[in-house]
């Protein structure tokens, strides 16, 4: 019976990857990038994150992609979005995220930890510190403009 079960997971996790590779683009490392989903507790999208604390979701629209990353739990922390080389920070999720951009620098908490939480071929993602005082930082990979 357990068996049976097992399958029918697998089978339905199998053939609900079937529409999201017809809309996805790559983000370079061969990662396809949703195309719906963003802001969702729960998007249809891969995880990306590096850190197992995090979930980070990859999403491309017009030549526009965006990085949502949720905890475990499945809360929007912060979202980026990025056109050309250009950052921002999207006002979503119920937790306050403070968001450190190449163009607009935040300052982490003196001593914080660093945690890598994305990292792509243009840009890593980082978190610095926990709680209210945490900062997420977007920093250009070496190399990349």
């Amino acid at each position: 019976m357990r068996i049976r079960r097992i399958v029918g997971v697998v089978g339905i996790v199998i053939l609900a990857s079937f529409p999201m590779a017809g809309m996805a683009q790559s983000d370079d490392h061969g990662v396809k990038l949703a195309k719906r989903g963003l802001g969702q507790t729960q998007p249809l999208a891969a995880n990306l994150s590096q850190d197992s604390n995090w979930l980070v979701y990859g999403f491309e629209r017009e030549g526009i992609t965006y990085y949502q990353v949720n905890d475990l739990a499945g809360r929007v922390h912060v979202i980026i979005g990025n056109a050309d080389g250009v950052f921002w920070a999207l006002p979503a999720g119920d937790v306050p995220a403070r968001v450190s951009l190449p163009t607009l620098r935040v300052q982490p908490p003196r001593g914080a930890r660093r945690s890598e939480v994305y990292r792509g071929p243009r840009f890593s993602l980082a978190l610095y510190g926990s709680g209210t005082d945490a900062v997420w930082s977007v920093e250009p990979v070496n190399g990349s403009n």
